[in-house]
This record gives structure tokens, C-alpha cells and sequence, in this order.
């Protein structure tokens, strides 16, 4: 005996359809608000030259490593002041011993004298084979970020004019260890 099929299951079923209009006033709300805070968030950079891992002399010209004259300009930061020295001499403090820059009288370091010192030994050096727009600063384990940052402020540029800046040594690397 053979069924007949019901008149319930003959009838078409209708197509569903989604409801979007609640995700499009998500949308809606959602990328503005994006787009606002996006604006809001800023990054501040600071461009140093971290030293490499590995590696041995390495020379930019096909020149000898002996007979090319390197500068090295170092800034070493401790706790009794900046030591400035180069490849071939240390600077010395006024006493003659000590740092080259000590901190002033009420303990903070000097780095108005810094960036002084550091224009005058620009301009000797300016148009030599030693000219360079390198410099190394190194820094002990227990000086603070605010006084490494500074210092690498004070070696990029100082203030010849009311509104003028000379560039001093902008490529900053930091360097482990000190003296």
C-alpha cells in the first residue's frame, strides 16, 4: 500500500533572510571610533645604531683600516660626570683628573657644557679626514634612560643662533661597558 504524501510537507518552505541592519550600525559606530583613536596614539622613536653582534674591522672604502682616520668619538656617562674621549686622546677635566664634563655643584650632569664642548671639537675636525657624524656613548649599568637620552640629545645638534641648529654627530650608538 502505497502513501500518499501529506499536504504539510508540500508546502515551500520561504527563504530566510538575515537581518543586517544591527552589524551595519556596528560598522557604523565602530570605524569612526577607530579612526579617532588612531590619530590620537603617538609613537616616539628614537633612532640609535645598536652595535653588531659579531663581525671584525669592517672599512666603508677599500682603503686599509691602518691608514684610515677614525675619529670615535666617545661619550662615556658615570656617576661622577661625561668622560669625552676619541681613538687617539682622552679628553681631561679642568682639574686634570676626573671626568671631562663633572656634575655641577647640585649633582646634575652638565649638558649644556656637554653640547658645548662637543660644537668645538666639531668645528676642529670640520672639513678633515676625521670628520664623521658618528658617535659612541657609553653609559653605566645604573644611569638612568631621561640621562642617556639627553646625552644622545646633546650630541645630535646645538643652538649656534636664536633659531639655528648645527648639526653635530646625529648617528648615535650605544655601547655596552664602560671604560
Amino acid at each position: 500500500m502505497a502513501y500518499r504524501p501529506s499536504k504539510r510537507s508540500s508546502r515551500t518552505l520561504d527563504p530566510l533572510s538575515v537581518n543586517m541592519f544591527p552589524m551595519m550600525n556596528l560598522m557604523v559606530v565602530l570605524i569612526p571610533l577607530l579612526l579617532s583613536t588612531a590619530s590620537a596614539i603617538k609613537i616616539g622613536i628614537i633612532e640609535l645604531n645598536l652595535p653588531r653582534a659579531t663581525g671584525g674591522p669592517l672599512t666603508e672604502s677599500g682603503v686599509p683600516q691602518e691608514t684610515q682616520q677614525n675619529l670615535d668619538l666617545t661619550v662615556s656617562i658615570t656617576q661622577e660626570g661625561f668622560y669625552l674621549s676619541s681613538s687617539q686622546a682622552v679628553l681631561q677635566g679642568e682639574q686634570g683628573e676626573g671626568p671631562t664634563i663633572p656634575l655641577t655643584a647640585d649633582g646634575e650632569y652638565n649638558f649644556a657644557r656637554l653640547n658645548e664642548m662637543l660644537l668645538e671639537i666639531k668645528r676642529k675636525i670640520a672639513g678633515s679626514p676625521a670628520d664623521t657624524k658618528r658617535i659612541i656613548i657609553q653609559a653605566e649599568p645604573d644611569i638612568d634612560y631621561q640621562t642617556l637620552v639627553s646625552t644622545m640629545d646633546s650630541a645630535r645638534s646645538a643652538q649656534v643662533a636664536e633659531d639655528t641648529l648645527a648639526e653635530l654627530f646625529p648617528e648615535v650608538t650605544i655601547s655596552a661597558g664602560v671604560l
